[in-house]
């Protein structure tokens, strides 16, 4: 009895082996999606800022149309704004600096970018609330969806 049982299991042994070979193998197939991009280049010079002012105080801002900037996008996408120094390198904002000026005095300015749909916003602040960039920002905006 015990040889006809040991015969039984490795009969249905081979038989499910044979029967589940690797040519029935099911792979699954990863579809790589790659993203739409978009990349602008917006240029405020020091008379394109505009005054704004809110509970801190006064600030600058520059508002540019963005057709390209859908519903879509600005719900289901990402945008990021940097800001491009003259030697070509990118700083991601919110940007913070220090400036020293002659007199010695130290101050900051912040310098963030706003999105809305069809609107980029970029806003210049400084700490000691004299608000007078003395040259050209360049940014650059990177929209992903």
């Amino acid at each position: 009895m015990k040889r006809f049982t040991f015969i039984l299991i490795s009969l249905s042994a081979l038989f499910v082996f044979a029967f589940t070979s690797c040519g029935d193998t099911i792979t699954e197939v990863q579809q790589v999606v790659q993203p739409n991009t978009l990349t602008r280049t917006y240029t405020v010079g020091t008379s394109d800022w505009s005054t704004g002012s809110d509970d801190v105080g006064p600030y600058l801002f520059c508002a540019f149309r963005e057709p390209a900037l859908t519903s879509t996008i600005f719900n289901n996408g990402t945008m990021t704004a940097y800001l491009r120094f003259s030697n070509g390198n990118l700083s991601p904002l919110p940007f913070s600096d220090f400036w020293v000026d002659q007199n010695g005095y130290q101050y900051e300015e912040y310098v963030t970018c706003e999105f809305e749909p069809g609107w980029v916003t970029f806003i210049f602040k400084a700490d000691d609330q004299f608000l007078a960039p003395t040259f050209d920002y360049e940014f650059l905006v990177r929209f992903m969806w």
